[in-house]
C-alpha cells in the first residue's frame, strides 16, 4: 500500500508519494505503454515511508534494464546522465550549444568579448531570428543543487558591462538578451530577478514552455553519458573528442572506430542510440 507514505526529494523536502507523478515521468520519456503498469507495480513493492526519490528512480531504471525494452533505462536517466557530463562545466556548454543548434540557433562556444571594464568569456553565443544571445551555463553535478539569485546577478552584471562596451557598434554585433541555463533548478528569487531584468532563465522544469528537459526530449538529444553500452571511461573519451550527443555517434561513425571499438561493440552502441532516437510508446 502506498497511501500515506511520503518521499524525500533531492532538496530534502518531504512530500506525499504520488503514483501519478511516476506515471507522468514514464510517459514523458516515451517508455513503452505496455511497461507502464509493470513499472508502477515494481515501485509499489519497493516503497517505504521516507524513501528518497533518487532510490525510486534507481528501482525504475533497474527494472527497465531487465525489461523487454532495456534501452528505456537510458532515456529514464536523463537528469543523472547530464550530471555525468562533469565534473567540469565545459562539456555541458558544448552540449547546450548542440541542443540549441538542433532548435535552429547558430552557436559558438567560449567566445571572448570586450566589455567596458574587462573582457568576458561567454560560454555560448547563440543567434536566431535577428537576436544575439549571451548565454551563461551553470552546471551542477549534485542532485538537489539550485542556481540562486547571486548567479543571476552575476550574469546580469556581465551583460551590462558588455552592453556598455559595445556602444557604437551595430545591432548585429551587440547582445540582445542574457540567458542563464542550468541542468538543475532555480530558486524562486533567481526566477523573479530574471523576469524583472528580462533575462531568459532555462533549467529543469522551467520555464513552463521550453524548459531544458523538454528541449532535449522533444528532439531526442540525449547526451552520450546516458548510454548503457558505454563504460564511464569511454563516454568521457567521447566528450574529450567533442562527441557530446548520442545522435553524433550516428553522424560521426568514425568516432567509435577511432577509439578501437570492434564492429560488434559499435553495432551494440549504435543499436542503443537508434532506440533512444526513435522509440515511441
Amino acid at each position: 500500500m502506498s497511501k500515506g507514505l511520503s518521499v524525500v526529494k533531492a532538496s530534502g523536502i518531504r512530500e506525499p508519494f504520488s503514483e501519478s507523478k511516476v506515471r507522468r515521468s514514464i510517459r514523458r520519456v516515451r517508455i513503452p505503454a505496455s511497461l507502464e503498469n509493470q513499472v508502477v507495480r515494481h515501485v509499489r513493492e519497493k516503497l517505504y515511508d521516507g524513501i528518497p526519490t533518487q532510490e525510486i528512480y534507481k528501482h525504475i531504471r533497474e527494472f527497465l534494464g531487465s525489461s523487454s525494452a532495456p534501452y528505456s533505462k537510458s532515456m529514464y536517466g536523463l537528469k543523472q546522465a547530464i550530471m555525468q557530463l562533469g565534473p567540469s562545466g565545459f562539456p555541458f556548454e558544448k552540449y547546450i550549444a548542440r541542443v540549441l543548434e538542433h532548435h535552429g540557433f547558430l552557436t559558438r562556444t567560449n567566445v571572448i568579448a570586450a566589455g567596458k571594464c574587462v573582457q568576458h568569456e561567454v560560454d555560448v553565443v547563440a543567434e536566431k531570428d535577428g537576436g544575439r544571445f549571451m548565454i551563461e551555463c551553470k552546471f551542477h553535478n549534485r542532485p538537489g543543487s539550485r542556481s540562486d539569485v547571486k548567479v543571476a546577478l552575476y550574469v546580469q552584471a556581465r551583460f551590462e558591462d558588455l552592453e556598455r562596451g559595445m556602444q557604437g557598434k551595430t545591432d548585429e554585433q551587440k547582445f540582445s538578451q542574457p540567458w542563464l541555463v542550468t541542468n538543475t533548478k532555480f530558486t524562486t528569487e533567481a526566477i523573479a530577478y530574471g523576469e524583472c531584468v528580462g533575462m531568459w532563465v532555462v533549467g529543469w522544469s522551467h520555464p513552463e514552455s521550453g524548459d531544458l528537459q523538454s528541449l532535449i526530449e522533444s528532439g531526442r538529444l540525449h547526451p552520450v553519458t546516458c548510454l548503457t553500452t558505454l563504460t564511464e571511461g569511454e563516454a568521457k573519451e567521447l566528450l574529450r573528442n567533442n562527441i557530446v550527443m548520442c545522435k553524433q555517434i550516428l553522424s560521426e561513425k568514425d568516432a567509435l572506430q577511432a577509439m578501437g571499438f570492434p564492429k560488434e561493440r559499435r553495432d551494440m552502441v549504435e543499436a542503443e542510440v537508434n532506440a533512444i532516437c526513435s522509440q515511441e510508446r
